[in-house]
């Protein structure tokens, strides 16, 4: 199988052993290729859906932030305020303020935030609970309201 030179081994296929390992590289090839793709393409459409639903949340939230800057205004009452824990180690805090507020002598009761929200909210563990702190229960407050829909409020806009 192989030719011996004075300092060195070359070696000497025949064609169907090039043959051979031509077909077993191009194996090699073919199957990693697909692998890659196997394994590749479902990460770019996961990764690629989050993007995508992230993008519109964000664009939602603004949007509805934009259009709350037109809303009316009204007086409410905190009847909740708390911090609730969720998960174990890697705990997610979220800050929980629900109030009534009336308008036009109808009662409404509400827990968003800011406006938005409902969207997209990102905050940090410290934010969730200064926000608590800013409402707490019996302080009567500012609430925000959407005129054509008087039962979508938020707190901040």
């Amino acid at each position: 199988m192989y030719l011996t030179g004075k300092d060195n081994r070359v070696p000497n296929f025949g064609t169907s052993e090039v043959v051979y390992i031509v077909v077993c590289i191009a194996g090699s090839v073919l199957f990693a290729l697909f692998i890659t793709a196997a394994t590749v393409l479902p990460m770019v459409g996961i990764f690629g859906g989050l993007g995508w639903f992230f993008s519109k949340r964000s664009k939602e939230a603004k949007a509805l932030n934009a259009a709350a800057q037109a809303w009316l205004s009204t007086t409410g009452t905190v009847l909740k305020s708390r911090v609730e824990v969720t998960g174990g180690d890697h705990a997610s805090v979220t800050p929980v303020v629900v109030y009534q507020y009336q308008v036009e002598g109808q009662s409404y009761q509400a827990e968003q935030i800011r406006a938005g929200d409902m969207y997209l909210a990102v905050r940090k563990r410290r934010t969730a609970y200064d926000l608590v702190d800013k409402y707490p229960v019996g302080a009567q407050v500012t609430v925000y309201y959407d005129p054509a829909n008087p039962g979508m409020a938020a707190l901040e806009r």
